[in-house]
């Protein structure tokens, strides 16, 4: 099962890098999708004021997607519960909550 907190590589309509933000119970029903923020290596960060660097990664909260469960092919790290409160209080700025 995915968890929140994962990053998995994703090869759907383009192979790319994002961290799991939906919930676990969300994750573990039969929903063909999983709920996504794009992270791209510190090297490919372009301006954004939300992003949340975890090492040699950046998690960037306003690139969000719902990429198919059976395009992702790689778990490839995990964010520590920090990172992870960053990136839900960027989510929260980003929707005003």
């Amino acid at each position: 099962m995915l968890r929140r907190g994962e990053i998995w590589r994703i090869d759907g309509a383009r192979e790319r890098l994002g961290l799991v933000i939906s919930s676990d119970v969300y994750n573990s029903t039969d929903v063909p999708i999983v709920m996504v923020a794009e992270v791209v290596e510190e090297s490919l960060l372009r301006d954004s004021p939300l992003a949340v660097r975890m090492g040699a990664y950046v998690v960037m909260p306003d690139r969000l997607s719902s990429p198919m469960k059976k395009w992702f092919t790689e778990c490839v790290d995990v964010a520590d519960t920090e990172t992870m409160l960053r990136v839900g209080r960027a989510l929260r700025i980003l929707q005003e909550l």
